[in-house]
């Protein structure tokens, strides 16, 4: 049976974002590196994956924007409660639109992979049903849900342990599948480190030379797109 599936990227304000970068970088910069990720994420799905539904959850009015002009729908946030509350809002409201499952997807992975992706929506997901895939730290790089509330979201320190722990006190099938791409994300000065010996087009200055696309991926065109905002209430 064909599920429908809705992505879900939760964004908090940029100048809010990259904490523990802060020895390395300053907040201009960390904010910068917020926005870049976050576009290569909206690009990533526009270019390769357009046949699925995007929403990004923010209480930031410049992300709403931005997110928009990528094609993604908004659910607003009246405040930015964190990860975990980003997921719920958006849980909740995807089970009541009529979607199957929910994949939720942070907006700093390094490199998406179109094969990564599709092999974690193609994978099998009875219902009800949890599929991790952790990050290199065990934290939660991918959190597919079926359906989208099966469970509450444990966000943080280990989370990956804390989602697959709480499946299982509920009885509800839980699969780990480890993605390699997929599993680094861009938190610590030695995720940034990594990034940028992998990438020719990459320095940490955040210069001229600094590509906001992942590689092989054209640049989008800019093209007028009508997408309804979704209100949070």
């Amino acid at each position: 049976m064909l599920m429908k599936t809705l992505v879900v990227i939760p964004v908090r304000d940029f100048a809010d974002a990259k904490s523990r970068l802060e020895p390395l970088l300053g907040a201009s910069r960390r904010a910068t590196l917020a926005r870049w990720l976050c576009e290569r994420t909206l690009t990533f799905f526009r270019e390769r994956m357009p046949e699925q539904d995007v929403l990004v959850v923010t209480a930031c009015d410049t992300i709403a924007q931005l997110a928009r002009s990528y094609g993604a729908a908004v659910l607003r946030e009246d405040c930015s409660r964190g990860m975990s509350a980003a997921a719920q809002l958006a849980a909740d409201w995807s089970s009541v639109q009529g979607y199957d499952s929910q994949l939720l997807i942070p907006a700093d992975i390094a490199q998406l992979d179109e094969a990564e992706l599709r092999t974690l929506l193609n994978h099998p997901r009875p219902v009800p049903s949890v599929l991790i895939s952790p990050a290199h730290d065990r934290g939660t790089n991918a959190l597919l849900t079926t359906p989208p509330n099966i469970l509450p979201f444990q966000f943080g320190l280990n989370s990956s342990d804390q989602h697959w722990n709480a499946a299982h006190r509920r009885g509800i099938t839980c699969s780990l599948i480890h993605l390699p791409k997929l599993s680094f994300d861009i938190d610590t000065p030695a995720d940034l480190a990594s990034l940028a010996s992998a990438s020719a087009t990459t320095s940490t200055s955040f210069g001229a030379r600094w590509d906001p696309l992942p590689s092989g991926l054209s640049r989008p065109a800019h093209r007028p797109i009508m997408v309804q905002e979704v209100p949070a209430c």
